[in-house]
């Protein structure tokens, strides 16, 4: 599943949410798909076929149909889809299928979308913004096995997550190390092993990503981001955001 697309996925317009109903054997060709869309079969079956590549919809498999697509559509069992369309400048060159376990579930948020629409409330443009990502989240987390770490990483996490909550802080190994419940010379070796970074190195860069979001708002001073990070002073945040970006805080 392309989740890189759909991580980064802008909405900016819902068109149209609807039901429609395919009879067998109904086939047709898209050359260029000029807006994205995101269907559930819930009757029957289609199959979208693409760069050699088959791709099913029906009750247990959400297909999204991104602004860009080549494929041909066909309908090998008749029944209803419920589909959603919207714009994003985003574009890719295949469908994307996600296998869903729960298809009441998304169903049901397919529908109350198409019913809020029909009544066109205040803010209902907004409003379809907002639950198509909520459907998007729902069917790619629904698809997504767990992720178990493993023993070494069991071990490290629970700094990872202090960092995380405290990189405003004084961080050191020996406060990681302890909370990790570990030796600091053990836990730094298998911090360094498991993330490919030093802890303190980890730290560091956490915070410049954090910068970098802050840096694209209407934060405040330079001096207040770097108070905000937890840095002594500004000298010592621009080194370091110099040292990992190749550029000052004021060029970024």
């Amino acid at each position: 599943m392309k989740t890189d697309i759909l991580s980064n996925l802008v909405i900016t317009k819902v068109l149209a949410a609807s039901t429609l109903y395919t009879p067998e054997k109904v086939k047709i060709k898209r050359t260029h798909r000029k807006r994205w869309a995101v269907v559930i079969k819930y009757e029957g079956e289609t199959f979208y076929i693409s760069n050699g590549k088959r791709f099913l919809s029906d009750a247990n498999h959400v297909v999204i149909l991104p602004n860009g697509c080549l494929y041909d559509w066909e309908c090998t069992q008749p029944g209803h889809f419920a589909i959603i369309e919207f714009e994003s400048e985003q574009t890719f060159h295949e469908p994307i299928p996600i296998p869903i376990k729960y298809s009441e579930k998304v169903l049901k948020q397919f529908k109350e979308i198409e019913y809020k629409r029909n009544l066109k409330n205040p803010m209902f443009e907004m409003e379809s913004i907002r639950d198509v990502y909520s459907i998007i989240l729902s069917i790619t987390s629904q698809s997504i096995d767990k992720y178990t770490p493993n023993s070494k990483m069991q071990k490290i996490q629970p700094a990872i997550e202090y960092v995380s909550q405290n990189f405003d802080k004084r961080i050191t190994n020996d406060i990681l190390a302890n909370v990790a419940g570990l030796s600091t010379i053990y836990f730094r070796k298998l911090f360094t092993e498991v993330m490919g970074i030093s802890p303190i190195a980890y730290t560091k860069q956490m915070r410049i990503e954090k910068a970098k979001e802050m840096l694209k708002s209407d934060y405040g001073t330079l001096s207040d981001i770097a108070q905000s990070l937890g840095y002594a002073n500004l000298y010592d945040f621009s080194r370091d955001f110099k040292t990992h970006t190749g550029k000052a805080p004021s060029k970024y």
